[in-house]
């Protein structure tokens, strides 16, 4: 059984110019399954980048959802920040950590204060900024210079600090 090429061009051109009974309904039928599968997977292809793009804006959405739990359990409480002297926080958490003489100057500036503290560890720098933070002051601006002390650095940290919420 052998394929004839010849034959089978012949019946292809019969059919295609309609000489054939029934070949114009054919080859409609055809062209019309044919747009009917292309349309198919036109939105099919359309469906699964929707899908993709939801799902990573709900992935997102998620974790923002998450990182604002974070910050609000970091923040402390309003009530703890409504009316909170700068300066007598200030006095009580150098006094805690012992910074005495090392505290250069200390001025008000409105509501805020305006401090310079010499000779600070790293590790002291760190700590200060929790124990004002967990008194509802924050650093709003500040100026670090590093100096060396033999194998280790020491800071001099000039700073405006003020209130949380102000």
């Amino acid at each position: 059984m052998a394929l004839n090429f010849d034959v089978l061009f012949n019946s292809t051109q019969s059919v295609l110019r309609g000489e054939i009974t029934g070949a114009v309904k054919f080859i409609t039928s055809c062209l019309l399954m044919l747009i009917v599968w292309a349309g198919v997977l036109t939105v099919d292809g359309w469906n699964s980048q929707e899908i993709t793009r939801l799902n990573a804006q709900q992935g997102r959405f998620h974790t923002l959802l998450l990182l604002g739990a974070e910050y609000k359990s970091l923040s402390p409480s309003s009530q703890q920040t409504q009316n909170v002297d700068v300066a007598a926080v200030f006095a009580q958490v150098s006094e805690n950590m012992s910074l005495g003489s090392r505290v250069n100057r200390i001025t008000p500036d409105g509501r805020n204060q305006s401090v310079e503290i010499n000779r600070l560890y790293a590790e002291e720098l760190a700590d200060l900024q929790k124990q004002l933070a967990s008194r509802g002051v924050k650093f709003i601006a500040a100026e670090i210079r590093a100096l060396p002390a033999g194998s280790e650095r020491l800071f001099t940290v000039s700073a405006i600090i003020g209130p949380v919420n102000p």
